[in-house]
């Protein structure tokens, strides 16, 4: 399988569910591909050639709690994340409580913290969780610091959290 039809899973965590939204647009929206073989299936009555393979399988998560449950159940079926995305202001856990929750249960996940305001300096954040590579998102971000990212931590994971793209 190439690297290209691979999918790899996400997991945004994030107590705001628009923030749900506007990762869902980014990384998961329909492609121009998608928009046109269903503009010509409508107006011409067939199914248009299959648009190229979907890259990422989002999942979402409102607490630590929650994405710990998600990380702890993908890895046990044998499909662990690549990558979280981990706000840093949440109720309950923290972004960086959960972020060290998260590296527990899977040690090969990568991981960006997102937020607008730090709690913490950056060097108490990397003291802490102890891993070198973890990335900070600063918000609002772009679509294209999104994908940025997504690409570099990605392609860090080596496939190694990659599942049979279908």
């Amino acid at each position: 399988m190439t690297a290209s039809s691979s999918l790899h899973r996400i997991l945004i965590v994030d107590d705001n569910e628009a923030i749900h939204r506007d990762f869902q647009k980014v990384l998961g929206g329909s492609s121009p591909d998608q928009v046109l073989a269903s503009l010509e299936q409508e107006l011409f009555g067939r199914q248009a050639a299959a648009s190229p393979h979907k890259q990422y399988v989002l999942s979402f998560a409102t607490s630590g709690q929650g994405a710990l449950s998600q990380v702890q159940h993908a890895s046990k079926v044998g499909k662990p994340f690549s990558l979280a995305f981990v706000d840093m202001r949440m109720p309950g856990w923290d972004g960086l409580e959960t972020t060290i929750q998260l590296l527990r249960a899977q040690p090969t996940l990568e991981v960006a913290i997102c937020s607008a305001y730090m709690d913490y300096s950056w060097h108490d954040v990397l003291q802490r969780v102890k891993r070198p590579g973890l990335r900070l998102l600063r918000k609002p971000w772009t679509g294209g610091e999104v994908l940025a990212l997504v690409h570099e931590l990605c392609e860090r994971s080596g496939g190694r959290a990659a599942v049979g793209g279908g």
